[in-house]
């Protein structure tokens, strides 16, 4: 089955974070639609250097720099170089993040201090160094990566979930500030993803169990894969996306609202296997498989 992207060709995206996981994903699924990519890493170096190779597999251009998004110098060292090669760019995917998963009764300056310099000032600093690349090429998309726990509370997640929230809140501010310059500004929420770093966060039986568990509950009955993931980020670099300006786009599938009915049937299943719960009487778990 041939897959159903947008064309981006002739365009050049910038992808954060794009070593692994979601960036990694998203920045193949650019290239597949046509776009030459620049990826950037932290620390995975060898990483982004494989990402690299399989978009010139695919017959786009690939240019690896690397970039601390917590560090305004080394945003605007990036932008820097991204002016010679490739030359500018016409996409912005936002998606490197980092924090400490503490409570926020337990969480210290400097844990805030690192969250909030790559989702917040480190956002702005790139959104300010991208806008004029993208006015020079005629317009372009900026789209931030926003996460499920701006949603809904998820254990530890607190410091993350401000600095999210905080981003998004800018997202649809900038929207209106800059919008008349051609460039559409948005963001996605997508969920919880089953990537490699949800797996070293969790542990092997942890994680394998997760899975089971959005397999059976998740609206679509599917865990979802950086993969996944990617494919509307993508498609939301389409021109045709533009009337999305300034929204913040759930991409979930449903999963974060329908979390509560899928604990209670969770629940449910449990009792019924204890003998704890009457089958006539347990509700909507009762009549599935």
């Amino acid at each position: 089955m041939t897959e159903d992207l947008p064309n981006l060709s002739g365009k050049t995206a910038l992808v954060t974070g794009s070593s692994r996981g979601l960036g990694r994903a998203t920045a193949l699924r650019l290239a597949r639609a046509g776009a030459d990519v620049v990826v950037t890493y932290r620390k995975q170096s060898e990483a982004a250097e494989d990402v690299a190779a399989e978009i010139r597999s695919a017959g786009r251009r690939a240019f690896v720099y690397r970039l601390d998004m917590g560090n305004v110098e080394s945003i605007d060292q990036l932008f820097g170089a991204v002016r010679n090669e490739p030359g500018g760019i016409d996409l912005l995917i936002l998606n490197a993040a980092s924090t400490a998963f503490k409570p926020l009764m337990e969480a210290k300056p400097h844990h805030l201090e690192k969250t909030y310099a790559i989702s917040t000032i480190g956002f702005l600093r790139a959104v300010q160094n991208a806008v004029p690349l993208m006015e020079a090429r005629g317009g372009g998309t900026i789209l931030g990566i926003s996460g499920a726990d701006t949603r809904t509370i998820i254990p530890a997640h607190g410091i993350l979930a401000g600095a999210k929230a905080a981003m998004e809140t800018m997202i649809r501010y900038l929207a209106c500030e800059i919008g008349d310059r051609g460039i559409t500004v948005l963001g996605v929420n997508p969920g919880t993803i089953m990537s490699d770093s949800m797996r070293t966060m969790l542990g092997d039986q942890l994680f394998a169990s997760s899975v089971r568990f959005e397999e059976r509950t998740h609206p679509l009955r599917t865990a979802a894969s950086p993969e996944a993931a990617a494919a509307p980020v993508v498609l939301l670099c389409s021109p045709e996306a533009r009337w999305l300006h300034g929204s913040i786009v759930d991409t979930d599938g449903g999963s974060v609202f329908a979390m509560c009915g899928r604990w209670m049937d969770e629940g449910t299943r449990a009792l019924l296997k204890e003998g704890k719960a009457d089958p006539d009487q347990a509700g909507p778990s009762a009549t599935l498989d």
